[in-house]
Parts: C-alpha cells; sequence; structure tokens
C-alpha cells in the first residue's frame, strides 16, 4: 500500500470486532511509530498498552466512548518531562548544530526567565514528538489492516492515578486499535486545501 492510500483510507474507527492484535504486529507498529521525528533527538514519548478489560472500561467511562471498551488494544500514549539544566540544554544544542529562535547557543544566559521559557518550549516539542509518533501508528495499522482512532485525555490526573504514572510523565492522548466490525456509515469530508493555504503571511 502506498503512504498517499494508507492517509486517504484512515479514519476514526468506532466499531471493533473481538479479534484479538497478535502482540509481534502491535509491536512492529509501535516501532514504527518510535521512527517519527523527535526535537533534538531527546525521544521523551512512552507507550502503555491497556488490554485489560477493566482498564478499558475504566476509559471508556472516563472518556464517554464506548468503543474505548470494545477495541482489543487501547495505546495511552505519554511524554517524560526531563529535567536538564539549561547549561546541559544548551550543550545538546551544541552538540547538533543548533540554534534557538535564531540565536546561537553562546549567546543564551543562564536566566530564570529563559529557563522558564525553555522548559514552555520543551513541553510544547514533546507533545509535537508524539503526535508525531501517533500519525506514524495510525497510517502503518492501515497498511496492516487494522483500524484506530485518536482520542484526548479527559481526566489526566485520574489517568496519572490509576496507571501510576511517575510526576515526570505525562498523558497525551489514547489510541484505540483493533480490526473493523462494521464500516464507517460515512466518511467526512476534508474542507478544500485552497481555504488553508496561506502564502508568505496569514491572509
Amino acid at each position: 500500500m502506498k503512504v498517499s492510500e494508507a492517509i486517504k483510507n484512515r479514519y476514526s474507527c468506532r466499531s471493533y470486532s473481538d479479534k484479538k492484535v497478535p502482540e509481534k504486529l502491535l509491536l512492529d507498529l509501535l516501532e514504527l511509530a518510535n521512527q517519527a521525528p523527535s526535537a533534538a533527538n531527546q525521544q521523551n514519548r512512552e507507550f502503555i498498552i491497556i488490554t485489560n478489560k477493566e482498564n478499558k472500561k475504566y476509559l471508556a467511562k472516563m472518556n464517554n466512548q464506548p468503543h474505548l471498551e470494545q477495541a482489543p488494544v487501547v495505546i495511552l500514549a505519554t511524554t517524560k518531562l526531563s529535567h536538564e539544566t539549561v547549561a546541559d540544554y544548551l550543550k545538546l544544542l551544541e552538540n547538533w548544530e543548533m540554534t534557538v529562535q535564531g540565536i546561537a547557543p553562546d549567546k543564551f544566559k543562564a536566566t530564570k526567565e529563559f529557563e522558564d521559557e525553555l522548559k514552555e518550549m520543551k513541553y510544547k516539542w514533546m507533545i509535537q514528538d508524539v503526535a508525531a509518533s501517533i500519525e506514524n501508528l495510525m497510517l502503518a495499522a492501515i497498511e496492516k489492516g487494522l483500524a484506530t482512532c485518536w482520542l484526548g485525555v479527559m481526566d489526566f490526573q485520574g489517568i496519572i492515578e490509576k496507571f501510576r504514572l511517575p510526576k515526570n510523565v505525562v498523558p497525551v492522548c489514547l489510541i484505540t486499535l483493533g480490526y473493523e466490525k462494521e464500516p464507517p456509515k460515512y466518511r467526512t469530508i476534508r474542507k478544500p486545501i485552497t481555504e488553508l493555504i496561506h502564502w508568505e503571511k496569514y491572509q
């Protein structure tokens, strides 16, 4: 299957059969997910594989989404907050010959203001890292005859407590994964790309 076909065939599945997803196939999909880009190659994303019926029931109730319980597999995608100091991070940037905001690393000063700004930037980057990996996962799943649905987390604290996440690990999203039971009754139509494109500046 071509990548373009996988992109066009992907949809949010909410009806799954009870057919199990082989563990090897699941691990292969996550390996492909992990090939997604990662800001400064920090690779802070982690995945919790959930197949236990009670755990899925909890998630279905929390999100008010019955298919969370029906899907053979639910993947909880998380990101690990790192604790590097500004000096550590500047060294990382130097090693990768990178710059932030167009300023060379040696021009940065380890000020409290910059440290706060750096933490915010890194958190945004880590969320983007997770998002990139999930897109990989969903497209790879389509190629293997599987269906998925991407869901937001509705109760962050509940997820943290239920799945015993460490203090530096943050839940980002949930992905249901399995074999389609019924095809979708309709497919959503995307806006024309001409409505979404701006040249050089927002128009």
